[in-house]
């Protein structure tokens, strides 16, 4: 199958690509890692400020849903890896393995919608933490993603 590389979108700079372009590659290869990458940012995001409140939850399950991935997806499988992710982070008592497990998106054009994802978590309550900004830094920083707010993305 083809793969976001070998399409004739391959000219393009990762961040060209439409967010939604961007979902529906990687879903055409139904490529869960990308879901899985999403969901992790979201969480990792949510959980930053020591709770997840349910519009934080709602708001991580609306992007999803607008970009796509309810089409391979339902609603409560997303949300229940979004909770299995918690329970993770939980027993692990760190977000740093998840962090790591992002850098396999870095310069790619998912890493822009990863990126995305946590900034619409952050966003969902109305309030940035201290805490939801140093995550999403050390987020753009595996991703080596530009700050999306800053560039007007």
């Amino acid at each position: 199958m083809p793969n976001i590389h070998s399409h004739n979108r391959r000219d393009l700079a990762p961040t060209e690509l439409a967010p939604a372009e961007i979902a529906a590659t990687y879903l055409d290869e139904r490529d869960d890692a990308l879901l899985d990458a999403l969901v992790t940012a979201s969480t990792l995001v949510a959980s930053a400020d020591g709770r997840i409140s349910s519009a934080e939850r709602r708001r991580a399950i609306d992007f999803l849903a607008s970009n796509g991935f309810l089409s391979v997806s339902t609603r409560a499988e997303i949300l229940e890896a979004f909770d299995r992710r918690v329970r993770e982070f939980q027993e692990d008592g760190s977000g740093k393995p998840a962090v790591d497990s992002l850098r396999r998106f870095a310069g790619l054009a998912p890493a822009r919608l990863i990126v995305k994802a946590g900034e619409e978590v952050a966003a969902a309550d109305g309030h940035l933490s201290a805490h939801e900004l140093h995550v999403l830094r050390l987020i753009r920083a595996a991703l080596a993603a530009p700050d999306l707010r800053s560039a007007g993305g």
